[in-house]
């Protein structure tokens, strides 16, 4: 289930500016991102990034901080970055889109990830988000809760 779409922006404000009167868009308070990543690889990082995302659904509008030489670079010409959706196993999601022929390109890949990316020929990534991994604010885009419900207990 695709829950969110997202563009990599060289400066949040101008992005969300720009997308916000385009679409009529209102925004979720910015959230700084710092934490422990991997490229490809398995060369950790450290990825520092702001991101936000629209008020509006059912599908959530991301936009965040490109951060060059990481998996948060969009494809050379575009802003846009990736889809994410929902699964309920990262390495079992990583088996199958390999079988696809997608490549893991960057985020661990282990029982407890929360997200890992994955890109093929087509310059796009693809984000398998681990359904049991809370994201705090974003509790409606979980597969099965309706609008204006909270998320099950599972999700801390």
């Amino acid at each position: 289930m695709i829950w969110h779409i997202a563009f990599a922006v060289p400066n949040l404000e101008e992005g969300m500016d720009q997308f916000g009167k385009a679409l009529n868009l209102t925004w979720n308070p910015i959230k700084s991102f710092e934490g422990e990543n991997a490229h490809a690889g398995g060369e950790p990082f450290t990825l520092r990034t702001r991101l936000v995302f629209a008020t509006a659904g059912p599908c959530a509008l991301e936009l965040f901080e490109s951060v060059p030489d990481t998996p948060n670079e969009p494809a050379k010409g575009t802003v846009f970055h990736h889809m994410g959706y929902w699964t309920d196993n990262v390495v079992t999601e990583q088996q199958r889109l390999e079988q696809c022929g997608w490549f893991h390109a960057g985020g661990p890949v282990s029982d407890d990830s929360r997200a890992a990316f994955f890109s093929s020929s087509l310059g796009i990534f693809f984000e398998a988000c681990n359904v049991s991994a809370q994201r705090k604010g974003l509790e409606k885009y979980y597969p099965g809760v309706a609008p204006g419900m909270k998320q099950p207990d599972k999700l801390g």
